[in-house]
Formats: C-alpha cells, structure tokens, sequence
C-alpha cells in the first residue's frame, strides 16, 4: 500500500486553512447545502447508486479503445444520470411549498375576533423618505444606505446609515453614523447622528459588517442590517435566522446581532433582546421579512395541495410597490407594542380582503382576523383604485407614461379605526420629493373618507393623527360625499384583541357625527384651487416680464 506523502498533506491542510479564514466568500454555496438538503441528497445518492453499479458492472467498456470496438455500456445505466437531473428540478420546485407548510405547522397562527384600536403608523412613504433624506444630505464622500423604518419612545422614524462612496474610500474611511428621518411628518426633518462606525456595510474587506458577522456565525442567514438610536448612541442591529428540520428545514429567528460603533459585536438571544427595552421599541429585533415568511405561509394551511388545486380558504398576499407589506405600525396605547400588519386576499383574482394579519415585532406571536364570510372588505390594491377614481382638485394621477399625469397614489397602510379597517394612502408627485395629500379608504364601503391636505394645511399630520385615535374626520379634511365623525363599522369587527385596553369599538362611543358634506364645500375647494393655480401663473407670467426687461436690447 503506498503511502501519502507529506507535501500534499500539508498542502491540503494549507488549503483548508484558507479557506476556513475567508469562509465568508464561500457561504452561499455552503447555504444551500445546509438548508435545502432534500433538494440536493435525493440526486446525489441516485448517482452514488449508478456510480456503485458501474463500478461493478462485468462488461469490459471502460476504456476509450472498448469504445471504439463497439462496446457500449447498458442503456439502463444511463437512466441514472437523467433521474438525479429530474429529481433536482422537483424537489427545487417543491422547496418553497415544503418549507412554507412547514412553518405552518410550527407556527401557532391565533385567531382573534376584531382588531386593535388607533395605533401609531408613519405618514410618509418608504420611497419619499429616500428622496427628503438623499437631497438634504450634504456629503459629496457620503451616501444612504439600508432605508428602515424604526420605532423609539418619541414616533416612528426611517433611518439610513451613512456609507463611504468611492472605490478608494470603502477600503480606507468608515461609516460616520446614520440620519434619521421623522416619519409622522410630512415636512422634511433630516437628523445626522455623528458616531465614527468600525464595522458597517459598503466597508471593505474586514470591516465590511456582514464579513464580521460570518465569521461569528456562518451557518446563518443574516437580515437586512438597521440602524437605531440608543442612549450610548447609535448601533446597527442585524437579526439573524437559523434552519430546523431535517430534509425540508425552516427558519427560525436564532437572534439578533448589536453591533457598537468600536465594532464590538453583541450576539443576543432572542429572548436575551427582547429584555433590553433600546432594542425591545424599536421594533426590529423580529425582522419584517421573516414576519412576511409567516405570514405568506398561512397559504398552505390546508396543505400542499389544496394550495395548488382546491384553494379552500386560501389567502395570498398582494403588493402595490416595491416596498412590500407588512408596515410597522405601534399600538402601544392597548400594550400590544409594534406590529407588523399585513393584509390577505383570497386566492384568485378578487379584491376583497380575506384576512389581517399581525405579527409582534419582538417575540413573533402571530394574530390573524379572518374576515367574515358575509363582510365585505377591500383590499389593499383596491383601495389605491377608490382613490384614482375620484376627482381631486389639484391631483392628475398618471400612469408614468409621458405626457400623463403627475401624482401617484402609494402604499394603503391598514389601520384600525373604532373596530373597523381603513386604508391610509399617500399621494405623492412623480418626483417623490415629498406628500401631497393623505387619503383615508374605508375598507367596507371602498369610499373616500377624508383627505387631509399635506401640502398646505401645516396641521394635516395632527389631524390625521387624532382621526387614528378617535374616529372623527374635520370639516375641511371630509371627503367629497363622506360624512365626518365615526368611520364606517365593520360587521363582526368590534370587539379588540387580546391585550388591548382601548375602547371605542363600535357605535355610541361618546364621538358625535357631523353633518353630511355635499356639493357646496367641494365646489369651494375647487374655486380655491383655482384661484391658487392663478396666482402661481401671475407669479411666474410677472416674473418672466421682468427677466425680458432686464436683458439688454439689441442693435
């Protein structure tokens, strides 16, 4: 027997050394192993077992020259190859299934009979908090990355870290801290948390945050990185998932990663972070995205095949943009903290809304509200069609082709106003640069509620605010038709959830109606808008005279 000598030995070992040391590089294929082993084993071992026949087979057609004279290997042998290829396709179509009725079934979806009232959620969307953050931020060495939305003890805010820009800078400058962008008001509030970051992403090599991450745990999935405020200032928290099961495997949150501006890591349990009230507000120790994992499992609650075949009581979740559901909102008046909401439809091609669900931004717990059957809700997508149909002054919805309009109308946050479900939509222009209106959608008539005029009533997001709360629409904010006071009661939506201590859940909770508005006010809003486009014309007809008469006359 020969013996292996010790160069390639050592070799290997140096090897392996190496790779172990930049094991960051190689954990997308190292994932894949790891979590989807049904996909790969079945193939594998149908080509362990053809590799075993061959090997034993008597017929002498190994060589190149059998080849040549003519010896061929049995046709059946070849069989193995084409079945491990269709094994993998099949099984990598069933992955997500699989995994999905698998949460289902470690997941303990409790049902409730109505929904929490009030709660806070932002009024500005995802994409125009990019826009106010990105043209208020002056650093020509700086950019914005990884937009959040975070909760704290003063509201909802987005924030952004502040990475290097350049190809010199990633690898030789650090992070210098985060911005932070009030998002329950509509009027650009940019804030610059000033803090020297060791670690953060867009850094480059080792001190790139998600390089340091792998190399305290590698067999992880890693989530979006945030950044929030504490009182020892800024920290970037990272939740991370864990896999359990055997062949189809889960996720699961295995915990959440602190990480301090000197780049000390913390790595919490979640329970472990779910006691340290700085991380417990902010809402983002439970991420969103395995919040929405829950959530679109439900689908397979009945099994595999109902959700391919039969979709009996089957919910799917739609979207309207890029940025996807759930949206945080905080219900801390009931005790219930933040909340990812997300609202269901029924499978096919209706409208209607089939279930809410709620997920706790710190522990997981999920809640659903299953519509009744003989209740009418809209959906999300619905809601953003009842507010392009109606006719508001001063808004030209376009549908982004030249020459269209120049307002859009985005993300239909659900809220819960008296036991009933509305939809909290932004009108914003093309640009994005900033909220034009927000439009409340009463899920159960499709009809406009209120709209509250951010862009010249300075106290439309305390309005809108104390609507949330109370149910009561302004005089001026009513929608053309809509009636001010309580919004519309949903049939078998009264009554709260577990842990809420709110009231007001249904008719006769101490708000008084006000009378029907009709015609006249929104000729008025109409004759105002009017004349405020006149004056803006006159400005602008005035303003182009007096350029042409300062500009020399010619010969």
């Amino acid at each position: 027997m020969r013996r292996l000598r010790p160069i390639p030995i050592a070799a290997v070992l140096v090897v392996l050394v190496l790779a172990w040391l930049v094991r960051p590089i190689w954990h997308g294929l190292a994932m894949f192993f790891w979590t989807s082993p049904l996909v790969w084993l079945v193939p594998l071992l149908l080509l362990a077992a053809g590799a075993v026949l061959w090997r034993r087979s008597r017929h002498s057609w190994r060589t190149l020259e059998d080849l040549r004279s003519g010896v061929r290997p049995p046709v059946w042998l070849t069989a193995f190859p084409a079945l491990a290829l269709l094994s993998f396709i099949i099984l990598a179509a069933l992955q997500t299934p699989l995994v999905g009725r698998a949460i289902v079934t470690a997941t303990n979806y409790e049902e409730i009979g109505g929904l929490p009232p009030g709660g806070e959620v932002r009024l500005v969307p995802r994409e125009v908090a990019e826009q106010n953050a990105s043209s208020a931020f002056n650093s020509p060495t700086e950019t914005l990355t990884n937009f959040r939305i975070v909760d704290s003890e003063k509201g909802l805010n987005w924030t952004a870290l502040r990475t290097p820009q350049g190809a010199f800078r990633i690898f030789t400058k650090k992070s210098q801290g985060l911005v932070s962008l009030d998002a329950e008001n509509t009027a650009r509030s940019l804030r610059q948390v000033d803090a020297e970051l060791q670690v953060a992403p867009g850094l480059q090599i080792t001190d790139n945050l998600r390089w340091r991450l792998l190399k305290e745990r590698f067999l992880v999935k890693l989530e979006e990185p945030v950044g929030i405020e504490t009182k020892r200032g800024p920290r970037i928290v990272v939740p991370y998932l864990e896999y359990k099961g055997l062949l189809v495997r889960r996720p699961v949150l295995g915990g959440v990663f602190v990480v301090a501006p000197n780049g000390t890591i913390d790595d919490l349990e979640p329970e472990e972070a779910a006691r340290r009230p700085e991380l417990a507000i902010s809402g983002r120790i439970f991420p969103d995205t395995q919040a929405r994992r829950i959530q679109d499992a439900y689908q397979y609650k009945r099994g595999v095949w109902n959700a391919w075949f039969v979709h009996e009581d089957q919910t799917r979740i739609e979207d309207t943009e890029s940025n996807r559901q759930p949206y945080l909102v905080d219900f801390a008046t009931t005790g219930m903290g933040p909340q990812w909401v997300t609202v269901a439809e029924p499978y096919g091609r209706a409208f209607a809304a089939s279930a809410i669900f709620l997920t706790d931004a710190v522990t997981g717990r999920t809640r659903i509200w299953r519509v009744p059957r003989r209740t009418s809700l809209s959906g999300n997508r619905r809601a953003l069609q009842a507010v392009r149909a109606v006719s508001i002054p001063g808004v030209d919805f376009g549908d982004g082709s030249p020459g269209s309009g120049n307002f859009r109308v985005v993300e239909p946050r659900p809220v819960f106003v008296n036991g009933g479900v509305v939809y909290l939509t932004s009108i914003i222009p093309t640009s994005a640069n900033a909220v034009s209106k927000t439009v409340v959608v009463d899920a159960k008539t499709n009809k406009l509620v209120a709209i509250f005029d951010n862009d010249r009533d300075p106290q439309a997001e305390e309005k809108t605010r104390r609507y949330i709360q109370t149910g009561q629409v302004p005089d001026e904010a009513a929608a053309p038709g809509a009636s001010t006071g309580l919004a519309a009661q949903q049939p078998g939506a009264t009554a709260t959830a577990p842990g809420a201590t709110g009231t007001g859940t249904g008719e006769g909770t101490g708000t008084t109606a006000a009378p029907p508005t009709g015609a006249p006010r929104d000729v008025e809003r109409r004759l105002e808008d009017v004349i405020r486009r006149q004056r803006e014309l006159l400005r602008e007809v005035e303003g182009l005279r007096d350029a042409v008469r300062k500009q020399p006359r010619g010969g």
